[in-house]
This record gives structure tokens, sequence and C-alpha cells, in this order.
């Protein structure tokens, strides 16, 4: 069973909470707590696997962030969402990579029900050798500096249109997936998921992009994050480029296309979380896989117990990036386990990297 924190600044809300998800009484073993220190003192004392907090402030006596931001330190492993009514953008943005994922004031139960039931769908596995704790504790991704200082660059400008921008961050992994966390939080309030990068910047606008470039916590270069002797970011990242294009040309629904080079250029991120929270344990998978001459994967699942592409779908699931893509990343292995009949954004992932491996 599922184990629930609920945190708020007091007992008034906490009691409506409780009210409003009583339909969830019999799947989930849930406890409301007043306060950051009464959370922090039974956190202590009781494992969960999900803490939902209010965001609050620090001035207001009540700082959400900043009891994440513990939690996130000392139980890495905890799924942590925020549910709040919060209104400013900058608020927010703060928050972001603290957070998994932002949820809305007011709220559906049946919604939250699916976040933290897909969120915790792989724990169970993910939790052996470390692997849960690394990528809860998972702070920033490497972006490459070449691009991430190209982006600033053309939003200061003055000259910069949503074509220019999207194309810069569609040759990035890190920038893609923080992007497409951003725009699907519900904050935004979107009625539909937003697969695809240009459609994301246009629906945002250059403000809210200019300030996930700003933040210090999303992205780090690469030079400053520890890696495996012989990791190249930009070799993945360019193979991830070209399994996109690739993967995309094989669609003709122009949707499903950009969907696809979405997930073509995502799917090997579980490569490199592996490669900068677990660099050791990376780099004795990759040296198996070279002596046995096994794909890479099929060495992770010696060394990790499982794969770089369910680590990297539930990085996705955990920021509540859309399921099209999290399948995608989850089976660009194996699409046939998902029992398409036809060609689809898995399959296109699939084929584009076997044909970009030779």
């Amino acid at each position: 069973m599922i184990r629930v924190l609920f945190v708020d600044a007091g007992a008034a809300p906490l009691a409506t909470l409780e009210v409003r998800l009583k339909p969830l009484f019999d799947d989930w073993q849930m406890q409301f707590v007043a306060g950051a220190d009464a959370a922090l003192k039974l956190l202590d004392t009781a494992r969960f696997d999900v803490i939902v907090s209010e965001l609050g402030s620090a001035a207001s006596g009540f700082d959400g962030s900043g009891l994440l931001h513990k939690c996130r330190e000392r139980w890495p492993a905890m799924v942590r969402l925020i549910l709040s009514a919060e209104t400013r953008q900058d608020v927010v943005m703060k928050a972001l990579p603290i957070a998994h994922q932002f949820l809305a004031k007011p709220f559906d139960p049946g919604h939250l029900r699916q976040v933290v039931s897909r969120a915790c769908a792989l724990q169970a596995k993910l939790y052996s050798n470390g692997v849960m704790a690394s990528l809860g504790s998972l702070k920033s991704l490497p972006a490459v500096p070449r691009l991430y200082q190209l982006l600033s660059q053309e939003l200061d400008s003055g000259r910069a249109t949503p074509k220019s921008i999207a194309t810069i961050i569609e040759q990035d992994m890190s920038m893609t997936a923080r992007l497409l966390q951003l725009v699907n939080s519900a904050f935004f309030g979107l009625s539909r998921r937003i697969t695809n990068i240009r459609e994301a910047v246009t629906y945002l606008g250059f403000e809210p992009i200019r300030n996930l470039v700003a933040s210090t916590e999303m992205f780090r270069a690469m030079s400053k994050m520890c890696s495996p002797t012989g990791f190249s970011l930009d070799a993945v990242q360019q193979h991830s480029q070209r399994v996109g294009t690739i993967a995309a040309g094989l669609l003709t629904d122009r949707e499903l296309s950009r969907t696809a080079y979405c997930a073509g250029m995502l799917h090997d991120i579980g490569r490199v979380v592996l490669a900068v929270s677990m660099p050791e344990a990376f780099s004795r998978a990759s040296d198996l896989a070279k002596r046995l001459n096994i794909p890479l994967h099929e060495a992770e699942q010696q060394v990790f117990a499982c794969t770089h592409a369910e680590i990297g779908a539930h990085l996705l699931v955990l920021w509540g990036l859309p399921p099209a893509l999290v399948e995608a990343v989850a089976f660009h292995h194996s699409p046939a386990l998902l029992g398409d009949t036809q060609l689809g954004i898995a399959g296109a992932t699939q084929v584009a990297d076997a044909i970009d491996q030779g």
C-alpha cells in the first residue's frame, strides 16, 4: 500500500484535504501533519513513499520548498509533490527543481491518484542498488555549455522567435525535458498535454524560458559534474538528436512526428542520469557490455537490476511528462510489449535507434 504524507500550515486546510481524499482511504495509508517541524519529526520515525506539501513561504511561517529541500537531502527516494494555490510564476519556478511536480488547488482526487500511482509504479524495482535514491537526489541535469550559452544569447538578442528558441532547445535533452516538465505543470492549467518543443515555446512565451535558463539548479555544465571516464555528453546528445530526426521521419502524422522527435531526443536520458549520479557503477556496466559483447541495457540489468530505459522513463514520470513520451522512453528497446499493431512513437524510436547504431 502506498504511504502518503500530507503537510500544510495548519489544521483547517488539512481537514479539508482529508475529507476530499476519503475515496482513496482504501488504497493509501495517509497521514496529515501541520507544520514543517512536525513533518520532519514524523519522517525521522516512519517511512513514506510520497510527501505532498503546500508551498507557503518562509515569511508566512511555513516554507514548503524548504521542507522538500530537506526531504531531498535526507530521504531522496521519496516522491515530492507540491499541492498549492500559488499563482506567482517566480515562486513556482523556484520550487520546480526541488519538487517533482506542482499540482494546483482546487484539485481532483482522481488526478492526484493518477499522479501518485504513476510516480510509484517503478519504485519497487528501482529501489535496488540505490538507483531510486540517486534519482530522487538529482538536482540538475547537464546541458551542453555551447547550447546553453547560445540559448541565453538568443533570448537576450531582441531578435528571438519561437522557432529560433525551439531550434536550440530541441538539440539538448536536458533543456527539452525541463521545458516539457514546465509546460505540462498544473501551474499553467492546460487542458491537454504538450509533447513537442515548438508548441511549448509558443504557448509559454519567452519569460518562463528565460527564468528556466536563469535557474542555477536546473542545469550544470558537464565539466562540473562527476562522470565516468570516456563518457561524452556531446556524443549522447548527437546520437539522440539523430534518433529523433530519423524517428520523426518515419511517421507521417505531423503531431506524432513532432512527438517522436522529442521521444528520440529523450530516449537515452536515463544513461545521462546514471553517468552523472552513479558513475562508478555505470563504468562497470559499460565495461561488462564491452567484455561480453552485449547491449548496454543488458549489462545495466546485471549491474543495476534495471535499465537506463526504465530509469529515464521513471524520471519523466516524476516530472509529469506526457504518457506518450514516457512509454517511448520506457519501451524503446522493446516496443512490442506495448501491443501496437502499427508503427507508433516507441517503435519509431527503436527503429531509429537501431539505424543510428549501425
